[in-house]
């Protein structure tokens, strides 16, 4: 019995045809993720929040006194024709002190927005302290971080972390490992430090490392580094944050 000869049919080529993968060349390296991966996103959030919240309270106030002034000048103008001079220079004198308010806000606003614009953030310390704490703290070696600034300190959140890394390490280290270490958060006239104190005994044999890698994070900073009240034969020591300054 003959069969039939079976045709099959290929499929209609397209107009285009994707090109291939291109093919791994040389080695592939496997980057580990990051330990500081989240902190840095979480951080950037956090930033964010605080930046949209100090500027939408900031711009509130603005609209307050903006308010204030339209009302004293429409009470002004309903008085105009029966007031007194005294009674005209005082209202004057109201409006102009609402001015004068409207001025600071709107310098606060602007000097935050131009921080903000060039990069730096407001940065709750001692929120920041109790994260770097917890991360290197050890069941033998606790850390106690007290105390809190009174407003956000402005700078950069990953080298502020890097410097009480750094610093803590380094406190550690002059005591061998041994006793509790504390962290206090201190803000006096608007200037922020930070006491870092070990319970333990002053030791010598610091590795070179350890101190060259402080201070490149406190010149990062720019943080002013004074002993504490032990003076400089102690462990501990005061790191004084700088004043930001906007550009431009």
């Amino acid at each position: 019995m003959s069969q039939k000869p079976t045709t099959v049919l290929a499929p209609a080529a397209p107009d285009y045809v994707l090109p291939a993968p291109a093919r791994a060349g040389g080695e592939v390296l496997v980057v580990a993720p990051r330990r500081d991966a989240e902190f840095g996103w979480r951080r950037g959030a956090e930033s964010a929040q605080q930046l949209g919240r100090r500027f939408a309270m900031q711009v509130e106030n603005v609209q307050l006194l903006l308010g204030e002034l339209r009302d004293r000048i429409q009470e002004l103008d309903t008085s105009i024709a029966e007031a007194s001079r005294a009674q005209l220079k005082g209202a004057v004198r109201d409006l102009v002190a609402v001015l004068d308010w409207a001025d600071v806000a709107q310098a606060d606003l602007q000097r935050e927005t131009s921080l903000a614009a060039t990069g730096i953030e407001p940065i709750d310390v001692g929120a920041l302290c109790h994260e770097v704490a917890a991360r290197v703290a050890v069941p033998e070696q606790p850390i106690y971080v007290t105390g809190a600034a009174q407003g956000p300190w402005w700078g950069n959140a990953a080298d502020l972390a890097t410097l009480v890394r750094e610093a803590l390490a380094l406190v550690g280290e002059r005591t061998q490992g041994a006793g509790a270490r504390s962290l206090e958060v201190q803000e006096d006239q608007g200037v922020v430090r930070l006491a870092i104190r070990s319970a333990g005994d002053p030791a010598d044999g610091i590795e070179a490392e350890s101190v060259a890698r402080f201070r490149r994070a406190a010149e990062q900073v720019g943080a002013l580094v004074l002993p504490d009240a032990l003076g400089i034969g102690g462990s501990g020591m005061s790191l004084e944050l700088p004043m930001p300054m906007p550009q431009g």
